[in-house]
């Protein structure tokens, strides 16, 4: 009798320890989610470079170009100083890539040579400032500046969207005669870009959009 009081016991300790061990146990929700700790830099309204977009042109000789975006946005760096032999870059931060090319917001990566330095720098490709100018890219204006200049030249509404226009032009070299024009749709992107010859007002580059797909939902 003795011992069947024993075991009896013996087994309702182990119904309650089971107990206390099953409601110790961390439920899923009390699991911490994983936290991504990168910043992304989303694509904003005039340039919607979202992942998986694309846009397909008509170029002068009518055949058809296609820019496109990577599928995913990008762990991206680049480096922002450099002492000789320590280079310094800045913050990882995902970017969506066009045509290979990592897009922040309105900018691109621009980097300057030797003997300036071995740096790079966010640099523009549009904006949306009225009035805001540019060159297209660096270059070593030691030699004369033969780097194109852009001004953001207004806003207009086509009936149907916001369009913003940007105006270029050459200050010095063989290209001072041609003139740029490039109009951004907002939530579309780049629609037309066309260089023309002032002086014989021939057509030396062009872009049309005739088809595209941009992926809000990234």
């Amino acid at each position: 009798m003795e011992n069947q009081r024993i075991h009896y016991y013996s087994c309702i300790l182990c119904v309650i320890l089971l107990i206390v061990l099953t409601s110790c146990r961390k439920k899923p929700h009390d699991v911490l989610p994983y936290v991504n700790q990168y910043d992304t830099i989303k694509p904003l309204a005039y340039f919607p470079v979202y992942p998986g977009s694309w846009w397909k042109y008509e170029n002068y000789s009518h055949q058809a170009v296609t820019d496109s975006v990577s599928v995913a946005y990008v762990l991206h760096y680049y480096n922002i100083a450099y002492d000789g032999s320590h280079p310094e870059n800045s913050d990882s931060t995902y970017v969506p890539l066009l045509n290979g090319e990592p897009v922040y917001g309105y900018h691109k990566i621009e980097c300057m040579q030797p003997p300036f330095g071995q740096q790079c720098t966010k640099w523009p490709i549009i904006s949306e400032q009225i009035g805001f100018s540019f060159p297209r890219g660096w270059s070593d204006t030691r030699y004369g500046d033969f780097m194109e200049h852009v001004v953001v030249k207004q806003k207009t509404f086509n009936g149907q969207d916001s369009v913003l226009i940007l105006e270029g032009h050459w200050v010095y070299g063989p290209n001072t005669a041609q003139k740029r024009r490039q109009e951004f749709v907002k939530g579309i992107g780049l629609a037309y870009d066309i260089v023309t010859d002032t002086l014989t007002q021939d057509t030396l580059y062009q872009r049309k959009l005739i088809d595209y797909f941009v992926n809000f939902n990234q």
